[in-house]
C-alpha cells in the first residue's frame, strides 16, 4: 500500500480534531470567562531511505533521505488574554483585570474560575451562581448576610466645641443635653449646666451632669469647674471623668467611666470663653448603637465592606485570587473552572493587585476572549487544510487503481 494513502489519514485525522476545537471556541463566544485555544501540529515519524554520506577525499557528504509518514495534534493551548468587561451592575458579578483566579471551594476540592458570575445564598455566602461553589476569602468562605448585626460599643469619650459667653452676668446658666450610648447600644441622655461663676474665680464657669432616666441609678463626678483665662481659652478644668451607674433593671455594663473632653491636646474643637453667645454643644463621642448590615461593596482590592444602619462601615473579609506559573497547564473542569495540575504549578494565593495578580471590578463581567474574525480564518485554513489531504487520499486511490488494471 501507498504510504501517501496513510499520510493523508492522518492529514484528515488532525484537521478535523482542530474544527472540533474552532467549533469549540466559536461556540463559547459568549461564555463568561471563556478562555479561547489553539491548535499546533507536528510531523510524525519519517522513514529512513538511506542514511547520510560523510564527506571523504574528492567526495562530497550525501544527507540522509527522509519519507514523512504524516501529521499529529502536537498541542492544544489556552490563551489566557485579558476578555472585555461587560458592566452588569450587580455587585456579586466580579471581573478579574489582570492576571489570576477566582478561588472556589467544592467543601472536598478547591477549583478556579475567571468567570465571576457570582451571588449570595440562603445563608449569606458568595457562592458560584452555576455550580454552588463557595467563593474564597482570606477567612475562608465570603459570606455577607443582609441583616446581620454589629455590636455596639459603649460611649468612653465625650468631645465639647463652642462657646461660653463671657459677657453675661454672674449666676447665668447655659445647658446642652448629649447622648452616651451603653454597652448594649442604647442612647442614655445627659443634660450639663454651665453657671458662670467669677465671682470665685475670673472666667469661671461651674458646671452639673444631671439626667432623668430611670435606668441610671446614679452619677458620680457630676460636678465640676472650667476656667478661660484672659483670652478665653481653657486654664483649667479642660478633662472631667463622669461615671454613670447603671440599675440593674437596665442590663448594660456598669459603672461605665465617660470622659468629658472640653478641651484637651486630642479635642481638635475646644471650647472657648470669649465674650459672644453662647454655642456650646456636643461635637462628637466615640459610642454607637449597633447596626443591621444594609449594603456592602467590593473594591478593586478585593475588600468586601459592609454599611451598617447606625453609619458604621467595616470591612467583612478579602477575596483571595490565585496565581499559577503556568496557567495553560490547568486542566478544564468544566462550568468554566479549572483545576490544578502538575505542569500549572502550584497556586500562590494572595489579594488582587498584590503579587502580580490583577484587579477586581464590581459590578462587571469578563466576556469571553474569543475573536470571531480569527477564529472563521482558521475555520478557512482547516478546512482547505482537511479538503487538500482528502485529495491525497483519492490520488493515492487512483494510483492503486491504475496498478491492479495492470493486471487485468
Amino acid at each position: 500500500m501507498l504510504r501517501s494513502l496513510f499520510t493523508g489519514v492522518t492529514g484528515l485525522r488532525s484537521h478535523s480534531q482542530w474544527l472540533d476545537v474552532i467549533g469549540n471556541n466559536i461556540a463559547n463566544v459568549n461564555t463568561v470567562g471563556y478562555k479561547n485555544a489553539g491548535v499546533t501540529f507536528q510531523d510524525l515519524m519519517s522513514q529512513t531511505i538511506q542514511g547520510e554520506v560523510r564527506p571523504a577525499s574528492g567526495q562530497g557528504g550525501v544527507s540522509v533521505k527522509q519519507v514523512g509518514l504524516g501529521v499529529t495534534l502536537g498541542s492544544i493551548r489556552n490563551f489566557f488574554t485579558q476578555g472585555a468587561l461587560q458592566q452588569t451592575g450587580n455587585p456579586t458579578d466580579l471581573a478579574i483585570q489582570g492576571d489570576g483566579f477566582f478561588v472556589l471551594s467544592s467543601g472536598s476540592d478547591t477549583l478556579y474560575t475567571r468567570a465571576g458570575a457570582f451571588t449570595l445564598d440562603a445563608n449569606g455566602d458568595l457562592v458560584d451562581s452555576v455550580t454552588g461553589y463557595q467563593v474564597q476569602g482570606a477567612s475562608g468562605n465570603v459570606t455577607i448576610a443582609p441583616g446581620s448585626t454589629v455590636a455596639a460599643t459603649p460611649t468612653t469619650t465625650e468631645f465639647f466645641k463652642g462657646n461660653l459667653d463671657a459677657s453675661v452676668a454672674d449666676g447665668e446658666t447655659y445647658a446642652l443635653t448629649f447622648p452616651a450610648y451603653d454597652s448594649l447600644g442604647t442612647s442614655r441622655t445627659v443634660t450639663l449646666t454651665f453657671t458662670k461663676n467669677f465671682a470665685a474665680a475670673s472666667g469661671r464657669w461651674d458646671w452639673a451632669a444631671t439626667e432623668s432616666d430611670a435606668d441610671i441609678a446614679s452619677l458620680g463626678g457630676a460636678t465640676g469647674s472650667l476656667v478661660f483665662n484672659t483670652s478665653g481659652a481653657i486654664s483649667s478644668g479642660s478633662t472631667a471623668a463622669l461615671t454613670v451607674n447603671y440599675a440593674a433593671a437596665a442590663g448594660a455594663t456598669t459603672p461605665q467611666s465617660v470622659t468629658l473632653d472640653f478641651g484637651s491636646a486630642s479635642n481638635t474643637t475646644p471650647m472657648t470663653g470669649y465674650a459672644g453667645e453662647s454655642t456650646a454643644t456636643l461635637a462628637s463621642q466615640d459610642g454607637i448603637a449597633s447596626g443591621t448590615l444594609q449594603s456592602f461593596t467590593i473594591g478593586s482590592d478585593g475588600s468586601v465592606t459592609g454599611f451598617y444602619s447606625n453609619g458604621m462601615n467595616q470591612v467583612l473579609d478579602t477575596l483571595r485570587l490565585a496565581g499559577f506559573a503556568n496557567p495553560g497547564g490547568l486542566l478544564k473542569a468544566g462550568a468554566n473552572l479549572y483545576k490544578e495540575t502538575g505542569n500549572s504549578g502550584t497556586p500562590s494565593l494572595g489579594n488582587p493587585g498584590a503579587g502580580g495578580r490583577g484587579t477586581i471590578a464590581s459590578g462587571n463581567l469578563e466576556m469571553s476572549n474569543v475573536d470571531l474574525a480569527q477564529e472563521f480564518t482558521n475555520l478557512i485554513i482547516a478546512q482547505r487544510g482537511f479538503q487538500a489531504n482528502t485529495r491525497v487520499i483519492t490520488a493515492s486511490d487512483e494510483v492503486l487503481r491504475e496498478l491492479v488494471n495492470i493486471v487485468g
